[in-house]
């Protein structure tokens, strides 16, 4: 039995969802978990994004400005519509702290269909 001991149920809408039904993920780093949370909770308020997820931490290596960089930071993680994606990216751009954000768009290729059809229900443009 899970952890939660709700009892394993299959999805009945489990699938490949349908491009009317498309939902992407936006990937995007910040400085630290307050950052993160607080851009997150702004963009489900807004109903920008339906879900935010923020995992506290994480460690990046890159070059910035030709040198070799280690930093801690957070990632949020926003699963929105498709059609909002735009807006979204927009959105983490203006209000992030880095001067050059990591901001990815991810499509999602399937999934539970309730849960996408959730998530899409919390996106409004």
């Amino acid at each position: 039995m899970p952890e939660n001991d709700k009892p394993l149920v299959a999805d009945k809408g489990a699938g490949v969802a349908a491009p009317a039904a498309a939902v992407v993920m936006i990937y995007a780093t910040y400085p630290d978990h307050d950052a993160a949370l607080s851009a997150g909770r702004t963009m489900v308020e807004q109903r920008i994004a339906g879900c935010v997820n923020v995992l506290p931490g994480m460690t990046s290596v890159y070059v910035w400005k030709g040198v070799t960089e280690t930093t801690n930071e957070a990632v949020l993680i926003a699963k929105l519509g498709a059609e909002g994606a735009e807006r979204a990216v927009a959105h983490i751009l203006a209000h992030h702290p880095y001067e050059t954000p990591a901001v990815l768009v991810l499509p999602v290729s399937g999934g539970s269909a309730e849960y996408l059809n959730w998530v899409r229900e919390g996106t409004k443009l």
